[in-house]
């Protein structure tokens, strides 16, 4: 990266202060196995412009040195906050390879067999109850190779068809509610993933290259098993649940929030982030 000019060193600036006060003002939420830190919504700008890569890796460091989690997190943190940056930077070259579109796919699966996951351990029901909602996204998967942008009403009914299962199965689930906090988060998450999964075809059905879903990637993952390697022994839980948990969490903040801003600021001709 070469040197930043004064407008992305300024840029720079008010990333990291906007991640800062997002991340203090939630504070509740912010920190520890079960957080959805909404300031991470903006991890999802190096996509944009490249002075978010400095600002993200500052303000991640300021919050972390106020989140009590000691100095593990402030260093290493910071350090995978600012991995991630670079990674989802690097996302921008590599989408324009139009063989990389079917990786889109991947944080939907990941929304999907996460939220149902956590749906699953929070209540009661049968698992047989959520094979109608896996196999009405593998069946959108399939459709997409068989469907053009001229067929888009079966898209679109197909969707329909998942927003009446999520309902009947939320109203379900919540007589049979065991886990007060997983129920929530996970059915966050799985509103989320339809949330993406209606942006998917979207992009498809406008002939839009969909790598975009691509970008708020690399912080999901690199958060869920990075942060997890010294989360865990912090909290005393075992590596893997951690994994989970701030996986859906981040999926909840970069996607849900991030994906959005996104879509948004690369719609905005001549924005601010546009560097």
């Amino acid at each position: 990266m070469t040197g930043l000019s004064l407008k992305e060193i300024t840029l720079a600036g008010f990333i990291g202060a906007l991640y800062a006060v997002l991340g203090l003002t939630f504070y509740p939420i912010s920190f520890g196995v079960y957080q959805v830190r909404v300031a991470e919504a903006l991890t999802v700008l190096p996509y944009r412009t490249r002075a978010a890569i400095p600002g993200l890796f500052v303000g991640c460091m300021l919050v972390n040195v106020f989140g009590g989690l000691g100095w593990q997190d402030v260093i290493f943190g910071s350090l995978i906050t600012l991995a991630a940056a670079l990674a989802t930077r690097a996302i921008r070259q590599f989408s324009k390879l139009r063989l990389a579109s079917w990786l889109s796919l991947v944080p939907l699966v990941l929304l999907w067999v996460g939220s149902v996951y956590l749906l699953r351990v929070s209540t009661s029901i049968d698992s047989d109850l959520l094979l109608p909602v896996i196999s009405a996204i593998l069946l959108i998967t399939a459709l997409k190779l068989k469907t053009s942008r001229h067929n888009a009403s079966w898209f679109r009914a197909i969707l329909t068809i998942i927003s009446l299962i999520l309902l009947v199965l939320f109203g379900y689930m919540r007589w049979q509610l065991s886990h007060a906090s997983l129920y929530i988060i996970g059915s966050v998450a799985l509103l989320g993933a339809w949330l993406v999964t209606w942006m998917l075809v979207r992009l498809w059905l406008a002939g839009e290259n969909p790598n975009i879903l691509l970008a708020p990637l690399p912080p999901v993952l690199f958060n869920a098993f990075g942060v997890s390697l010294y989360l865990a022994p912090i909290m005393g839980v075992n590596y893997w649940f951690a994994v989970q948990m701030v996986g859906v969490g981040q999926l909840i903040a970069c996607y849900i929030l991030g994906l959005p801003l996104l879509r948004l600021i690369e719609t905005r001709k001549g924005f601010v982030f546009d560097l």
